[in-house]
């Protein structure tokens, strides 16, 4: 999945992909369907992947791609040093509060392919995007490490494995526990800040 180049086609269909699921549901979306709207053949998207599965999991991905590069765009404007964390972090914090709403299709998505993990192709891929997730945290945790925004004595592997386990725990939250209590973006803003020491003098 990984290798999928992301060309105005494939963009397409997970933009209609997304569209009918936050219309229909993950269970009740289909190839088919995806292919009519999209005025498509059903070989067309075989194309691109093997499965709708497989489909789902790339519109995972290209939010993940999508949070990245919005990050990325932050630190081009953060100043260095501590002052530099919060531009960054206020981005991914609003991102992380999207993605776990209930009316976002990629926590719909998360969710659906949860619930059928003892598929050997969906486990391979949510084990895809969890490590995909990983690797891009700690990205970001060591590019804020080289601008001196975080300190260095914070483990990047670490702390981006519980980042991961955060974020899952969001997406997850909506479904078990719909009246919870909420987590905006402003408590998911300090939780990060604290975890990487940004809150510490």
């Amino acid at each position: 999945m990984q290798d999928k180049s992301m060309n105005a086609s494939l963009k397409m269909l997970l933009d209609i992909a997304e569209q009918m699921i936050l219309e229909k549901g993950c269970r009740a979306t289909t190839l088919q369907d995806i292919a009519d709207r999209g005025g498509l053949t059903k070989g067309a998207i075989y194309h691109y992947v093997k499965s709708k599965d497989e489909l789902f999991g790339l519109i995972l991905e290209a939010g993940m791609e999508t949070t990245n590069q919005r990050f990325f765009e932050s630190v081009a404007r953060a100043p260095e040093g501590r002052e530099g964390l919060a531009g960054p972090l206020n981005t991914l914090s609003e991102r992380l509060g999207h993605v776990a709403g209930t009316d976002n299709a990629a926590n719909l998505i998360f969710i659906y392919l949860l619930s059928q993990n003892d598929k050997p192709a969906v486990a391979a891929i949510l084990n895809r995007y969890y490590e995909a997730a990983v690797q891009t945290s700690k990205k970001w945790i060591e590019v804020g490490q080289q601008h001196g925004a975080i300190p260095e004595h914070v483990d990047a592997e670490k702390a981006a494995r519980m980042f991961a386990i955060f974020k899952n725990g969001l997406q997850v939250q909506h479904i078990v526990s719909p009246d919870g209590g909420e987590i905006g973006d402003r408590d998911i803003f300090q939780f990060m800040m604290n975890a990487l020491g940004g809150g510490r003098d």
